[in-house]
C-alpha cells in the first residue's frame, strides 16, 4: 500500500514538473515575441520618411491616414524608392499605407512653386480694390517649355454689357502687376499669358 502511495506521488510530482516546464516555455515564447514585436515597431512613420529623404533626392513628402505620397528627382529609381518604403513600413507594422512615389523634374517643380507664390500675389493684389474682391484664380497645369496661364474667375457673365470692358481691366491690372521688378525677379521672364473668366467658366478674354 505505502509502495502505491509512494509511486501515485512521483508520478504527480512528474506530471507537475511537466505542466511547470510547458507553462515557463510559454511564457519564455511570450516574452520573445513580445520583445521581437518592440524592435520591429520602434519607426514611427516620420521617422521613416525622414530616413527616406535622407537617402534620396526627395522633393516633397506628405502622407494621410491612408497615402504616403513622394516626390522624388527623376534621376532616382521610383520603384526602388517605393520598395524601400514598404519595407520599412511592413517591418515596423505599418504597411496598412498605400505607397506613391513619383518622378518629378526639379526644373518643372521650380517653375511651379514659384508660379504658385506669384499666382497667390495676384490674387492678393487684385482683392485690395473693392471691385475685384469676389474675384479668384483657376488653377492651370503649369507646363516647363510652355507659357504659365494665369487664370483670372470673375463674378459676372459673359453675357453682360459691360463684361469685356470689366475683364479687360482685370487684364491690365493683372499684367501691370506682373511687370513689377519684384514679380519679374520671382518669375524668372517666364513667359505667361492672362486669361479671364466669367462666372460659368467661360472666357471673356
Amino acid at each position: 500500500m505505502k509502495q502505491l502511495n509512494s509511486e501515485g506521488g512521483e508520478r504527480m510530482k512528474l506530471i507537475k514538473n511537466i505542466v511547470f516546464i510547458s507553462c515557463l516555455a510559454l511564457l519564455l515564447a511570450a516574452c520573445q515575441n513580445a520583445d521581437t514585436t518592440s524592435k520591429t515597431k520602434d519607426k514611427s512613420l516620420s521617422t521613416i520618411l525622414n530616413d527616406i529623404s535622407d537617402k534620396y533626392a526627395v522633393l516633397s513628402v506628405g502622407s494621410d491616414s491612408k497615402d504616403i505620397n513622394v516626390d522624388v528627382q527623376d534621376t532616382e529609381d521610383a520603384n526602388k524608392v517605393k520598395a524601400d518604403i514598404k519595407r520599412q513600413l511592413k517591418e515596423n507594422g505599418l504597411d496598412a499605407y498605400k505607397v506613391n512615389v513619383h518622378e518629378r523634374n526639379v526644373e518643372q517643380v521650380k517653375k511651379e512653386d514659384r508660379w504658385f507664390q506669384i499666382e497667390s500675389k495676384v490674387l492678393a493684389h487684385l482683392q485690395e480694390d473693392k471691385e475685384y474682391q469676389d474675384v479668384t484664380t483657376k488653377k492651370v497645369d503649369v507646363i516647363l517649355k510652355q507659357p504659365v496661364t494665369v487664370a483670372i474667375i470673375t463674378p459676372i457673365s459673359k453675357s453682360d454689357d459691360d463684361a469685356k470692358e470689366y475683364s479687360e481691366k482685370i487684364h491690365q491690372k493683372v499684367d501691370d502687376f506682373l511687370q513689377t521688378k519684384e514679380i519679374k525677379e520671382e518669375s524668372k521672364n517666364d513667359p505667361y499669358k492672362i486669361v479671364i473668366y466669367d462666372q460659368d467658366n467661360q472666357v471673356i478674354s
